[in-house]
């Protein structure tokens, strides 16, 4: 292994102490995965607009609870990309029963979103939130993604999928994927770089690698990361032969600014 991805290195990249590097961890799961493709994704949801596609986002009318002064979410952090392929954050304040108010960013792509404020001190009896938070774009009518409440509310978006931003490369370090059905599940791994691009010809969506499971986990430990030059999507896809399954994946990619 390079020295440059030895554990040690690597923890000092999750402490901050490595100028220029970070570690980002993505993992996501779609419990109706189907015959066909579809991200792993909570809702098969990851919205790839171009260019001029770029919206406000916004929280979804949802349960009465989950609202600013509520006893479930009171706010909502995202995390994605604008139109020019540099990384944005923005928390909003849910309202409830009503939409929330739009970002005052736009969103090309939206990777990541999580509970940042609740007004529960959540503990394995009472979780973070009330309902499912979901996020569309900030005029309605779209849906981005659902933060899921089934079972146990998570307070965390699962998204098998990443947008590696502008000026920066990524660096594909450890991939698995698990599948809960026995029939035969094929998942893909794809890379698709040059998002910014406005005008054919547009670069390929290339497969990276391809897994076929019936059942349990694959784990895959590339001895050469799968490199991404940013701006670019990575990550996860999958169908079943036949019925349903739920299907989930995690992978850890290193971002170095170039």
């Amino acid at each position: 292994m390079s020295r440059q991805f030895t554990r040690d290195f690597l923890i000092e990249v999750a402490k901050g102490n490595i100028a220029g590097h970070a570690i980002v961890h993505k993992f996501g799961r779609n419990p109706s995965v189907g015959t066909s493709y579809v991200p792993l994704t909570i809702g098969g949801l990851y919205n790839t607009p171009q260019v001029a596609g770029a919206t406000t986002l916004r929280v979804k009318a949802g349960n009465a609870n989950d609202t600013a002064a509520g006893t479930g979410a009171r706010e909502i952090t995202m995390i994605g990309l604008d139109e020019t392929g540099a990384e944005v954050t923005e928390a909003v304040a849910t309202a409830g029963a009503s939409a929330s108010s739009a970002t005052s960013a736009t969103f090309m792509r939206l990777y990541r979103a999580y509970v940042s404020a609740s007004g529960t001190y959540a503990t394995a009896s009472a979780g973070s939130h009330a309902a499912d938070i979901v996020i569309e774009n900030g005029a309605g009518g779209t849906d981005w993604m659902t933060i899921d409440a089934t079972d146990f509310p998570r307070s965390q978006s699962e998204v098998a999928v990443y947008t590696v931003p502008i000026n920066k490369t990524g660096y594909v370090m450890s991939l698995s994927v698990f599948t809960d059905s026995t029939r035969t599940t094929n998942i893909l791994f794809f890379k698709r770089e040059a998002i910014l691009q406005t005008a054919v010809p547009y670069d390929g969506m290339r497969l990276q690698l391809q897994f076929q499971i019936g059942g349990g986990q694959g784990v895959l430990k590339p001895r050469s990361p799968i490199t991404i030059n940013g701006p670019g999507d990575v990550g996860f896809m999958a169908k079943v032969e036949a019925s349903t399954a739920e299907v989930a994946a995690d992978f850890e990619i290193l971002v170095v600014d170039d």
